[in-house]
């Protein structure tokens, strides 16, 4: 009873960690508010679980130390201790996400872990019906189909991997088999129904990925297949949509026309005046960039829209970096964006497949893509990666099976040998 117990709480621990976010938001409190919140969950269990601080992984360990410089740099700079504050939580998120997720899955069996993964597979599967359904119920009210930003399903891409690998290793059947391909086909809709042009690009690339690492040829005449169905279908019922903000993009190009695309032509104002400002206090901002909480100004490219007037302070400065290496170096220097990229590069590499347990081939196949989407995710919008503890976590799901994988087999395979 005392071992049900204890893989219980610490289900619930996990579960609120990963869908704390989901939850408050249905209080309507602000974002930022939530935050912190989910921040300060992270770092308590972090802080009070046993022997956490002795074993400390040096991921953490080293964050911490590259954000010294950084917040010293901030406050010398008298940016705003709001904005310094989160720009130390953005940072530490990843790591501090996996610090608490070795703590907390190191805990459990390998087979519970698998557990623990299907049922947040099946949370996501349900929040996905649940946004299919309120996206039937606005379009039979007379809203259209497709729609900017607005309306979307609820398709992540880590969760469409892991349906993706199941389906193609032939783990599930039956109606979870019918509801998992459903959720596959609504995430590859999902960016045409709100015209979102990161996430259009997303999927084409994971579908890139896929095909050229994971195909067999069947496979690859299938994906193509459906590829240009989809295509098809798109072109001849979407109208404009979201190609006519590639066609935006093209127009932007041609005529350097900001207004032609304004939410690139921000992106490009931003990258010119980042670039700039690192350039003006060289050599030292390449190593520290100009600290925690820093502003740019649009004193090289002016910024004329496509970003939310909140960005701005008071002093016309403007906080938030969309393109995420710029954000890492304008904020933390090389040295904090060498450490981030590292981290992400490391784990990459060692979570491994196997080929002797399906379920893990599947696991470590949908974690290995997903640091790569998410990377290229955040170029666009830094969200991902940048700021997120999830991303972390589920490193650390990936490394912990891995490891307690390898004890099983060099566990079976010592009995073996001594039998």
């Amino acid at each position: 009873m005392t071992i049900i117990k204890k893989y219980n709480s610490l289900y619930i621990i996990i579960l609120l960690l990963l869908y704390m976010s989901t939850l408050v938001s249905y209080f309507q409190i602000h974002p930022k508010v939530i935050y912190v919140i989910v921040f300060a969950l992270y770092a308590l269990i972090f802080l009070i679980y046993k022997n956490s601080i002795e074993r400390t992984n040096k991921w953490i360990f080293f964050a911490i130390v590259a954000l010294i410089p950084s917040t010293i740099v901030g406050i010398y700079m008298e940016w705003s201790y709001i904005d310094i504050s989160a720009d130390i939580a953005r940072y530490l998120a990843p790591f501090l996400g996996f610090s608490v997720g070795i703590l907390l899955l190191k805990r459990l069996k390998y087979h519970r872990i698998i557990y623990l993964l299907y049922g947040l597979l099946a949370l996501q599967v349900i929040s996905y019906y649940y946004s299919v359904a309120s996206k039937a119920s606005h379009i039979f009210q007379g809203a259209p189909i497709i729609e900017y930003a607005k309306h979307g399903l609820e398709a992540q891409s880590l969760y469409f991997l892991i349906a993706y690998f199941l389906l193609k290793n032939k783990l599930v059947f039956g109606v979870n088999k019918v509801l998992l391909i459903g959720y596959a086909i609504g995430y590859i809709v999902n960016p045409i129904l709100i015209m979102s042009k990161a996430r259009l690009i997303a999927v084409l690339l994971l579908f890139v990925l896929i095909f050229i690492f994971h195909s067999k040829f069947k496979e690859r005449v299938l994906l193509s297949a459906f590829a240009l169905l989809i295509t098809g279908a798109t072109l001849l019922y979407s109208g404009d949509g979201v190609f006519s903000r590639f066609q935006s993009t093209i127009e932007l190009v041609e005529t350097d026309n900001y207004f032609a695309d304004a939410s690139t032509s921000v992106r490009v104002a931003e990258i010119i005046n980042v670039t700039n400002m690192l350039y003006d206090k060289s050599p030292y901002s390449l190593f520290f960039g100009f600290g925690a909480g820093a502003l740019y100004y649009d004193n090289y490219a002016k910024i004329k829209g496509g970003i939310h007037q909140g960005n701005f302070r008071a002093d016309g400065g403007i906080h938030d970096i969309f393109t995420m290496p710029f954000a890492y170096i304008f904020r933390y220097g090389f040295l904090g964006f060498f450490l981030m990229y590292s981290f992400a590069i490391y784990y990459y590499r060692r979570i491994l497949y196997n080929q002797v347990d399906k379920r893990q081939d599947a696991i470590a196949a949908s974690l290995k893509l997903f640091i790569i989407i998410s990377i290229i995710a955040d170029l666009f919008v830094p969200v991902h990666m940048y700021g997120n503890f999830q991303f972390g976590f589920f490193i650390a799901m990936g490394v912990v099976l891995q490891n307690k994988l390898n004890d099983q087999y060099n566990s079976l395979k010592n009995s073996v040998a001594n039998s």
